[in-house]
C-alpha cells in the first residue's frame, strides 16, 4: 500500500495579502531595526547594538509574515554572516563559519532523520495500517473509542509531523464520525481529539515538534545536553497528565447523545516487504534512541541522538523506500527555519548581547518560579496567534539569556524545556495551529468547538506545566543524571 506524502497542508497562519501591504511590512521590519540600533546606549558593544536590530527585524517579520517564515530565517543567517562577521578589529570577531554552522547543527541532523522515517511510514500506509490495529483494544464504547483516538494520534505526533499525523488521523476517524447519529455532539468531540492531541503528542519526543528542537540546541550552546531517554522521561509524565484532562474535557462537552451507541473501526492489514524495511529500521532507530545511555554505560558506546537519527535517513534511502522526489519534498523550509532560530540565539552569545540583556532587565528579584511562568505565559500568547515554531525561536534565547544570570545549569535546563513544550499547548484558535486548521476544514466542527476547547485546553494545560512541570523536569534529572 503506498501513499502520496501529506503535502499541500496549511503551513502558514497568514492571510493572502496584496504585495504592497507585505512591502510596507517588510520596510516597517526594517525601519524598526534601525531604531533599535540607535537607540540603543552608545556604550554598549557594536556587535551587541547590530545583533539587537536583526532580532529586532526578524522578530517584525516572523509576526507579521511579511515573507514566509523560512525566508526571515535565510535573512537572519545572511545578516549575521554580512554584519557581524566582515568587521575586524572588534573585542570580540566573529567568523562567518560559526554563523554558518547553524545549517549544519546535529539538531537538523536530528529533524532530518526524523523526517525521513516519519516520510517513509506515511508513504508505506504505516500509520493507517498501525492506528487502525491499536484502535482495537479500546473497543466500541464511545469513550474508549475518544480515548484510543486521543492516544493513537498523540503516539504518532511523537515521531511525526503534528499537521501530517492530524491528516493522517483525520481520513481514519471521519468513517468513525459518521457512524454517530447526526445532530450528536459526540461526533464533534470525535474529530476535536484529533487536533488538541496532535497538538500535545508533539511534546513526547525531542522531534516531535522543531520547538523541541529549538531547547536542545539552546541548552546544547552552553554545553548543556538532554538525550533522547531524558527528554522522554520527563515529557511523557506531562503528555499523559494532560491528554487524561483534555479526554476529561470531550467526554464532558461532548458526550454522546444516544444510550448504547457504539463505534467500531473496520480496516485490512497489508505487509510489503518495503513496508517491512520500514518496521525494522523505525525499530531499531527508537532502540537506539531509548538505549543510548545504557549502552553509554555498560559498553561505553557514546550515541547522540543526532547520530542515531542518519540511520533511517541512510537506509530507507538506500533501499529506495525514499526516492528522490520523496527526497525533495521534505520539509526543507522547516529545516531552515530550525537553523534560523538556532543562527538568532548563536548571534545573541557570540555578540554579548544575551548578557546585556541579562543585566538590563529586572529579573535578579526575580523567584525562578516566576520566570518559569513568565516565559511560558509569553511563549503561549505568543503561539495562540503565530508559528509555535516562531514563537519559540523569539522567546527561547531571551528565556535562556536570563536564566543563564540568575538561574544553576538544571534550573537553565528545566526553563528551556517548558518553554519548549508549554509553547505546544498555545492552540486557543482555529488559526492556532495547522492541525486546527485541518480539523476546521472537515467541516464536521464550527470555530465555536475549536475556541471553546481550545482556550480550556491552553489554560489548564498552562496551569499543569508551570506549576508540576519544573518539579518533574528537575526530578527525572536527578535521577537519569
Amino acid at each position: 500500500m503506498t501513499r502520496t506524502p501529506v503535502e499541500q497542508l496549511p503551513a502558514s497562519k497568514a492571510p493572502s495579502r496584496p504585495v504592497w501591504v507585505n512591502s510596507s511590512l517588510v520596510v516597517a521590519a526594517l525601519a524598526s531595526g534601525a531604531a533599535a540600533y540607535f537607540a540603543l546606549p552608545a556604550s554598549m558593544d557594536e556587535p551587541a547594538r547590530r545583533m539587537a536590530a536583526i532580532f529586532v527585524v526578524a522578530l517584525v517579520l516572523w509576526v507579521s509574515e511579511a515573507v514566509p517564515l523560512f525566508a526571515t530565517s535565510m535573512l537572519v543567517i545572511a545578516g549575521e554572516a554580512w554584519w557581524l562577521t566582515l568587521q575586524t578589529g572588534w573585542e570580540r570577531p566573529i567568523a562567518y563559519t560559526d554563523i554558518y554552522a547553524s545549517l549544519g547543527s546535529p539538531i537538523i541532523f536530528l529533524f532530518l532523520g526524523g523526517f525521513i522515517l516519519a516520510r517513509g511510514v506515511q508513504k508505506e500506509g504505516i500509520d493507517v495500517q498501525l492506528a487502525a490495529a491499536l484502535m482495537r483494544p479500546f473497543g466500541k464504547h464511545p469513550g474508549g473509542v475518544l480515548a484510543g483516538v486521543m492516544f493513537i494520534t498523540a503516539l504518532f505526533s511523537m515521531f511525526m509531523s503534528n499537521t501530517a499525523t492530524t491528516a493522517m488521523m483525520i481520513v481514519l476517524v471521519q468513517p468513525l464520525a459518521l457512524q454517530v447519529p447526526a445532530g450528536d455532539r459526540f461526533r464533534r468531540g470525535l474529530v476535536l481529539a484529533v487536533p488538541f492531541a496532535a497538538n500535545v503528542g508533539g511534546i513526547g519526543t525531542p522531534i516531535g515538534t522543531p520547538p523541541n528542537a529549538i531547547a536542545l540546541e539552546a541548552l546544547r550552546a552552553r554545553g548543556l545536553e538532554i538525550n533522547f531517554f531524558e527528554w522522554m522521561a520527563f515529557a511523557l509524565p506531562l503528555l499523559v497528565g494532560t491528554l487524561a484532562v483534555m479526554w476529561l474535557l470531550l467526554f464532558i462537552l461532548y458526550r454522546p447523545g444516544h444510550e448504547g451507541l457504539r463505534v467500531e473501526v473496520k480496516s485490512e492489514f497489508k505487509l510489503t516487504l518495503k513496508a517491512l524495511v520500514v518496521y525494522m529500521t523505525f525499530a531499531v532507530t527508537l532502540a537506539l534512541w531509548l538505549g543510548s545511555p545504557w549502552l553509554d554505560q555498560f559498553f561505553g558506546l557514546n550515541l547522540p541522538t543526532a547520530v542515531v537519527a542518519v540511520v533511517p535517513a541512510a537506509v530507507l534511502t538506500a533501499t529506495k523506500v525514499i526516492s528522490r522526489k520523496d527526497f525533495n519534498s521534505l520539509e526543507w523550509d522547516v529545516l531552515v527555519l530550525i537553523a534560523g532560530g538556532i543562527a538568532l540565539g548563536k548571534g545573541m552569545g557570540l555578540t554579548g548581547l544575551d548578557a546585556w540583556l541579562v543585566e538590563s532587565l529586572p529579573t535578579s528579584q526575580m523567584s525562578f518560579f516566576m520566570l518559569v511562568a513568565s516565559c511560558c505565559l509569553f511563549v503561549v500568547a505568543l503561539g495562540t496567534v503565530m508559528s509555535h515554531t516562531v514563537a519559540t525561536t523569539i522567546v527561547m534565547p531571551l528565556a535562556i539569556a536570563v536564566a543563564s544570570g540568575v538561574a544553576s545549569e538544571p534550573q537553565v535546563q528545566v526553563l528551556a524545556v517548558m518553554v519548549a513544550i508549554a509553547s505546544s499547548y498555545a492552540v486557543a484558535l482555529p488559526i492556532s495551529t495547522p492541525p486546527n486548521a485541518i480539523a476546521y476544514g472537515s467541516d464536521l466542527v464550527d470555530t465555536r468547538d475549536i475556541m471553546r476547547v481550545g482556550i480550556l485546553t491552553c489554560v489548564v494545560a498552562t496551569v499543569i506545566i508551570i506549576t508540576t512541570g519544573p518539579a518533574v523536569v528537575s526530578l527525572i534529572l536527578r535521577v537519569v543524571g
